[in-house]
């Protein structure tokens, strides 16, 4: 089993297509994304990310590798947000992930949010490209029920 660094939270895979959970992107090397530990009421320190290579995966078989370009990640300090809907007001941290950087970490062209409540989990998200928004989605209606979904590929989830 492959050791990492514990003062990190990784992200391994991402979604391909919504819809399909044998189809995502495996990076070849966990991408750490935030620290483990943030003073609180803090911003976090960046993390710089150089290798950024991943493989596309379909009916859990990789097909093709690539690469978003250097990365930067940080996490904003706690601000309470109106997420509107049946969550209302939470303390909410926004985790930005920055990607298609040149080497030198900057231009980025793209870059991802994360709206993390406080006992909620991810309650939005948006897509930017030159900081314009191009995708985003909401989460903020509260309903009974279970989760549903499954991951049947292994390689997914488990370390390399």
């Amino acid at each position: 089993m492959k050791s990492f660094d514990e003062k990190y939270i990784y992200m391994r895979s991402t979604e391909l297509t919504w819809k399909d959970n044998t189809s995502f992107k495996r990076f070849e090397h966990d991408l750490p994304i935030a620290r483990r530990c943030v003073d609180e009421g803090r911003a976090s320190q960046e993390i710089k990310v150089l290798n950024t290579r991943f493989d596309y995966f379909s009916s859990c078989r990789p097909y093709r590798s690539s690469s978003v370009g250097a990365a930067v990640n940080d996490l904003d300090a706690p601000a309470l947000i109106d997420a509107g809907g049946t969550i209302g007001e939470i303390w909410t941290r926004v985790l930005h992930y920055h990607y298609n950087c040149d080497r030198a970490f900057q231009n980025c062209k793209d870059e991802e949010q994360f709206y993390l409540g406080n006992g909620y989990g991810l309650w939005q998200w948006k897509h930017l490209k030159a900081g314009a928004e191009v995708k985003s989605s909401l989460m903020n209606v509260m309903r009974e029920g279970r989760p549903e979904a499954t991951l049947p590929c292994e390689n997914s989830y488990r370390p390399k």
